[in-house]
């Protein structure tokens, strides 16, 4: 390691520093002594800067930790750049601490989580699941966020991933709209508060079922005191269900609709099914499912608010399969 010198690091005394150390039994070996340049757990720094700036610096496993201390504003910044891939990335930048150590403490810290999460390997002009990669940002260690012409999402190394709860856990991807929820809340030690706050509201509205699965189970492992009920002003999903169970007594679901159906002019085929009590979507397993012929004047004055057709047997069932 080089020292500018003009001057010494702060908190470093001029001289003497790297003088050779005596002992009267010589063959006994003396710890190695903590200094700006050498870390109690073995971290060594390189040390270099100008007049008013002290610049630390340590490559460990192709990542970079950089620490600089600034006589002018006081405290340390620190930043760390993974360089293992084809292109430099930053994973942490330029946060400021009130002292070297922290600074250095929090470097060593990102590098840490970074050999262990590993990395994702993105390159622009490489693949994704919604085309060509255009722009690439690293989110955390293992965390990185691609962008494309038309859309985007988070990609997690599988040590990222692996640690995704398995009732709400994808692929590697999960896209920018709602997906990136679950990837977030599950890293959010990692991410910038408004970003996880953000994540709570997203998968609360799109994802209530799983929300509560993962995350009122545990809410504390998910940055929370308590966990709060999801309410139908927060999820259309929820929402949804209200207004389908107070319906489910008086009201089928619309399937399907087919107009000008052979041999039946002037009628319209609708596919009905029953509501579930909860009024819970069902998917493929509709219960009770039938097709009548409706009058086209009466369809068309029909109330059918979210495909709901209100209960009734004056209009002729067509047979399974006709």
């Amino acid at each position: 390691m080089t020292i500018t010198p003009s001057r010494q690091p702060a908190g470093v005394p001029v001289g003497g520093q790297f003088a050779a150390i005596t002992h009267s039994e010589p063959e006994l070996a003396l710890p190695a002594k903590v200094t700006p340049f050498h870390d109690a757990d073995g971290t060594d720094w390189e040390f270099g800067g100008d007049e008013y700036t002290d610049i630390y610096t340590s490559f460990t496993d192709g990542i970079e930790a950089h620490v600089s201390v600034d006589i002018r504003e006081g405290g340390a910044r620190a930043k760390v750049i993974d360089r293992r891939g084809p292109l430099p990335r930053m994973l942490a930048n330029q946060q400021h601490f009130d002292s070297l150590d922290e600074a250095k403490a929090h470097a060593k810290s990102v590098r840490s989580r970074a050999v262990t999460y590993g990395t994702n390997g993105l390159s622009v002009g490489g693949d994704s699941p919604w085309g060509e990669i255009q722009e690439i940002e690293a989110m955390a260690p293992g965390m990185d966020v691609a962008y494309t012409a038309g859309h985007g999402g988070l990609k997690l190394t599988p040590e990222r991933n692996a640690e995704v709860d398995p009732a709400w856990r994808e692929g590697s991807w999960y896209e920018e709209d709602c997906a990136w929820s679950k990837a977030v809340l599950t890293h959010h030690a990692d991410l910038p508060e408004d970003y996880v706050t953000s994540a709570h509201e997203t998968a609360r509205r799109w994802y209530p079922d799983e929300y509560e699965a993962v995350v009122g189970k545990d809410p504390a492992k998910y940055g929370l005191q308590e966990y709060r009920p999801i309410t139908a002003s927060e999820s259309h999903i929820i929402a949804d269900r209200h207004f389908f169970a107070a319906r489910a007594s008086t009201h089928d679901k619309v399937q399907d609709v087919q107009r000008d159906i052979e041999g039946h002019p002037g009628k319209i085929a609708v596919t009905l099914s029953d509501i579930p009590a909860d009024g819970r979507e069902t998917g493929d397993d509709q219960a009770n499912v039938r097709t009548i012929l409706v009058p086209e004047a009466e369809w068309n004055l029909a109330h059918t608010e979210k495909l709901t057709f209100p209960k009734t047997d004056k209009y002729e069932t067509l047979p399974p399969g006709a």
